[in-house]
């Protein structure tokens, strides 16, 4: 519920909450984009925090916390009336995003259970969650328009408010290990360096394709319904990929099938450059939900494999700052891209490039083998 609640609120309604503040404050899209990118770049940049803190602390009192920030970012965006005050909220809305979403809630998810039962946990989390926009974006049209954008932003912040109560109430005070004491830094080892860089690679890759995909088949001629269904049936594949990565994981190892997923998401990719052919591009589609939605049960896996619940939120905190650097300026880097070039098909060529990378990234750190090791004794960032 946290997650859905948060991604909704604070990710997936932002567009709209953007466009409805555009019309109602007279801000330009560069304003209310820049805005959500701040917000973004704030929780690349706590991640090692909040891993640490969840490590020391527990979850009950740092998620509640952040759905609480999280309904204080809102409620500030529904009282400016100037840029700075906007800017603020989207910053403490950053946050929030860094302690409900899914980094901190599987580290609290792992620190509660293990092996089959954490796996089984972190899946119903993410199919849940990956309702959240099919949800929240309806329900934050139809608040817009009842209601307009102040009231809007009031009724999700309540609905955050009501999350935050709710996880006080079912979270204990912590889980597995003991909290408190003092840490030693966390020193990252080299297999921890090379899935964060893989994992980062894959980022760009599916931040980078999924912004485009709309754009690239209007480019090419596609009715925009049509665009818009295909565009959707991303987002939906996802939900699959999920569903059938536990009973891929018992029979392949998280390592080889991520690798896997890393070169599906590069081929992919690839076969979203030819239009032309609209069972490729069908296919390409499906192809890259699939491998998106299961790529979130494998980091939280590969982590796992490697470091003891006591350390997990330590090195999944390390890992999240240059993966979510990847999700925020990736729009950047993919929008000057085509500036340059005019086109779509260079970019589709480095996002297949970079996902090969990935997979070639991963494949290096699995030589050493993935196993448990008693990395309690490193702490963070």
């Amino acid at each position: 519920m946290l997650s859905t609640v948060s991604y909704g609120t604070l990710y997936y309604a932002q567009p709209l909450l953007a466009i409805a503040a555009e019309h109602a404050l007279g801000w330009s899209r560069v304003q209310t984009s820049l805005a959500f990118t701040l917000a973004l770049l704030v929780t690349a940049f706590v991640a090692p925090a909040v891993g640490r803190a969840l490590d020391a602390r527990g979850g009950r009192t740092l998620l509640t916390g952040g759905a609480l920030l999280g309904a204080l970012a809102l409620l500030t965006l529904a009282l400016a009336s100037s840029y700075p005050l906007f800017v603020t909220g989207w910053l403490l809305a950053g946050g929030a995003m860094s302690l409900t979403f899914y980094e901190s809630v599987f580290t609290v998810v792992g620190q509660q259970t293990q092996g089959a039962a954490r796996t089984r946990a972190t899946l119903t989390i993410t199919l849940i969650a990956g309702l959240a926009s099919t949800i929240f974006v309806p329900l934050t049209s139809a608040l817009l328009e009842g209601g307009g954008l102040r009231q809007a932003l009031v009724i999700l912040a309540a609905l955050l408010l009501g999350v935050a109560g709710l996880t006080w109430r079912v979270l204990p005070d912590y889980g597995m290990g003991t909290p408190g004491g003092k840490r030693p830094p966390f020193t990252p080892d080299a297999r921890l360096i090379r899935l964060t860089l893989a994992f980062t690679l894959a980022r760009l890759v599916t931040v980078g394709t999924g912004l485009q995909l709309a754009p690239l088949l209007l480019a090419a001629g596609y009715a925009p319904a049509l665009a818009a269904s295909l565009t959707g049936l991303a987002g939906l594949a996802a939900l699959p990929g999920r569903a059938l990565f536990v009973p891929l994981l018992s029979r392949l190892g998280a390592p080889p099938l991520t690798v896997f997923l890393f070169a599906q998401l590069a081929l992919s990719t690839l076969l979203l450059h030819f239009t032309g052919s609209h069972a490729t591009v069908v296919t390409g589609i499906i192809a890259f939900g699939l491998a998106s939605g299961a790529l979130t049960l494998a980091r939280a896996e590969l982590l796992a494999q490697h470091y003891l619940p006591q350390a997990f939120g330590a090195a999944n905190g390390w890992m999240a700052r240059p993966v979510n650097l990847a999700q925020a300026l990736t729009p950047l880097g993919v929008g000057l891209l085509f500036t340059w070039t005019g086109g779509y098909s260079l970019s589709l060529l480095l996002m297949t490039a970079l996902g090969c990378a990935a997979a070639l990234t991963l494949l290096g750190a699995a030589r050493g083998g993935f196993h448990t090791t008693a990395v309690e004794t490193r702490g963070g960032d």
